[in-house]
């Protein structure tokens, strides 16, 4: 199984205009990170563009391991609808990651400091409402092990709801 770190520390870059400094510069502006903070790119082939990311946990068996931003991707690229949108929640964390595709156009990729549940799916809202999306065309894939009251708040504002647990393939 696939296994990706926890990272709400991510910049993405159009891979044409990407270089190592520019990664490491951009992610500084955006992020409060020290000069010695361990900076690392993936390439996102499909999308042409290169995820900058950092965490303190980088390495296992001595391999820099993906951010789960990456699988987040991954996951909304396979979805069969033509708004292909994901909500990650983490209540542990307090983060939620949002990523948002309209037919193949990747639109949004994002991560909020959250306190709730209920401030996770404000910001979704937001999101989509920001992209001029009709979210009752939306049906939202949500990748966390989610109590079936959430899913019928989640399934009020939305088309739908599909739940995949994408928690187990993270290393704490």
């Amino acid at each position: 199984m696939e296994k990706y770190i926890f990272t709400e520390k991510f910049t993405l870059i159009p891979k044409e205009f990407y270089t190592p400094e520019q990664g490491r510069e951009a992610l500084m502006a955006q992020f409060s990170l020290s000069g010695d903070a361990p900076v690392h790119s993936l390439e996102l082939d499909d999308e042409g563009a290169v995820v900058v990311y950092s965490s303190p946990l980088q390495q296992e068996g001595g391999e820099t391991l993906p951010p789960f931003v990456a699988k987040l991707i991954r996951h909304a690229k396979a979805v069969g609808e033509f708004n292909k949108v994901v909500l990650h929640f983490s209540a542990q964390r307090g983060i939620s990651h949002i990523v948002i595709y309209a037919g193949e156009e990747l639109k949004l990729v994002n991560s909020f400091k959250v306190d709730s549940f209920e401030s996770a799916l404000y910001f979704l809202f937001l999101s989509i409402k920001g992209l001029q999306m009709n979210p009752q065309q939306c049906v939202v894939n949500v990748c966390w092990a989610i109590p079936q009251h959430s899913i019928d708040i989640v399934s009020r504002f939305f088309k739908g709801v599909e739940v995949s647990d994408l928690d187990i393939h993270i290393i704490q």
